[in-house]
């Protein structure tokens, strides 16, 4: 027997709890989609965890980007003071505005790979739910 059959049976032999490979081509079958299903199942997990690790990332984004955001009108109050009184120097504070860049671009980062994630899972569960049917009928 070569080694592509072994796997599916051994796969059913373990989540089925048989003491005997699947013989006919239906059992294989079976075994074959309970594989699937399950590696599909796992996909879903990591990619809930992703999921949750991103919605971590973007929490601790939105408490770094807090402080930043208060200090803009700050900013344009001074500028538009240094500009009445006449001063040609602008406010120190404009590296702020680049970390608030970086920050924005980070938001965006981090939002694609949400929507990324969210459908990945969607395609897998919907994959699962092919799997399931096509259980069912044998």
């Amino acid at each position: 027997m070569n080694q592509d059959h072994q796997r599916p049976q051994h796969t059913f032999h373990t989540i089925k709890g048989h003491s005997s490979p699947p013989r006919t081509p239906q059992e294989q079958r079976r075994a074959f989609l309970w594989h699937e299903r399950m590696k599909l199942e796992f996909k879903v997990q990591r990619l809930f965890l992703r999921a949750a690790t991103l919605t971590q990332a973007w929490q601790r984004l939105h408490h770094q980007k807090a402080p930043l955001e208060y200090e803009v009108p700050e900013i344009a109050t001074r500028i538009v003071l240094a500009y009445l009184v006449g001063t040609q120097q602008l406010p120190t504070a404009w590296p702020h505005s680049y970390e608030g860049d970086h920050l924005a671009q980070e938001a965006s980062r981090i939002q694609q790979e949400m929507l990324s994630c969210s459908v990945d899972i969607a395609a897998a569960q919907a994959q699962i739910n092919v799997l399931d049917f096509e259980l069912a009928l044998l």
